[in-house]
């Protein structure tokens, strides 16, 4: 591993070499470059991952289905009480003021 001085060496050869305007992109060039060799090493992990997934979208796809029949089963008056309408009932309350609760 290089010392501390060889670092300064390397790092002002560097700078005469490419200038001090394109060091900025030649650092976020090399941090993609590290970014997707770590990505690419991590192939098996993947692989993994994906298995997983596709057992949580099969969880998922069984949840819809369920939804699915339940809703059908609610469309087609399911629910036992036999006329097979709905009555939509909404109820609305006033809030009561500080100073009312507090009087009261």
């Amino acid at each position: 591993m290089p010392g501390m001085g060889e670092l300064i060496v390397i790092l002002l050869i560097v700078l005469v070499v490419f200038g001090a305007n394109k060091l900025p992109g030649i650092g976020d060039a090399l941090g993609r470059s590290i970014k997707n060799f770590k990505k690419a090493s991590n192939v098996d992990n993947d692989d993994d991952d994906d298995a997983k997934a596709d057992k949580k979208g099969q969880k998922a796809e069984k949840k819809e289905l369920a939804a699915a029949k339940q809703s059908k089963q609610l469309e087609e008056g399911g629910d036992g009480d036999g006329d097979g309408e709905w009555e939509e009932v909404v109820v609305r309350r006033r809030k009561k003021s500080a100073s009312s609760v507090a009087g009261d």
